[in-house]
């Protein structure tokens, strides 16, 4: 009983809180990697437009939200990289598969005057993974002419040696509806502010993503 007018003076100001839950679903206008070649190496990757995730909201004002989001992408390239060594030549080729996460912490105003529309920006983080990588290694004596082949099976790939990126997010969008479900499209602009440091730069985020999101929220 000693503990109850405690716990009462602390849940009250959560159960006051004005907090918001959504879904949300997305397709990025722009391509997650970047990729290109040289004489030693190529990276390609394939095209995998959506993103799906989730959000909360706590209103603090009726002008002023704070929110904080988990959003998906499924990711994935393919490396193939040439390495000289003294006499042996040393191809890999592997196909990475795998996952990333975005986690954005934005601040979203809505305007008076703007009837739904509302400004929305904040910082994230992405995190690069879990991945695997499956493919071959072929090396290659230069003066013998003999050829070895080893199986290549990892999770951790050289060219995601660092798994967390930071970045800066602004966007802009309408709120509709009324009552439990609340439509939110939004256009939101992404700028990393750290990248992949693959072969020759030839492996990266593309800096300025673009994305088109739909938030169904739950006032």
């Amino acid at each position: 009983m000693r503990l109850l007018p405690p716990l009462l003076a602390f849940a009250s100001p959560l159960a006051a809180l004005d907090l918001e839950f959504g879904l949300k679903a997305g397709v990025p206008v722009t391509a997650y990697f970047e990729t290109g070649r040289n004489p030693a190496a190529e990276y390609s990757a394939a095209t995998r437009r959506y993103t799906l995730g989730a959000s909360v909201e706590w209103r603090a004002t009726r002008e002023l939200g704070v929110g904080f989001e988990a959003l998906y992408h499924r990711m994935g390239y393919v490396a193939i990289v040439t390495v000289r060594e003294a006499a042996e030549q040393k191809t890999s080729a592997v196909d990475v598969k795998g996952h990333s996460f975005d986690f954005p912490l934005r601040a979203r105003w809505y305007p008076r005057t703007a009837g739904p529309l509302f400004l929305t920006g904040g910082f994230l983080i992405r995190y690069a993974g879990p991945v695997r990588g499956r493919g071959e290694r072929i090396v290659e004596h230069l003066i013998t002419g003999n050829v070895t082949r080893a199986p290549i099976d990892t999770t951790e790939p050289p060219e995601l040696g660092k798994r967390f990126y930071p970045g800066l997010t602004a966007g802009a969008g309408v709120t509709l509806g009324r009552g439990r479900l609340h439509l939110a499209p939004e256009f939101r602009f992404t700028r990393w502010t750290a990248n992949l440091n693959a072969t020759g730069g030839l492996l990266r985020f593309s800096p300025n993503q673009v994305e088109i999101l739909v938030g169904f929220e739950f006032p």
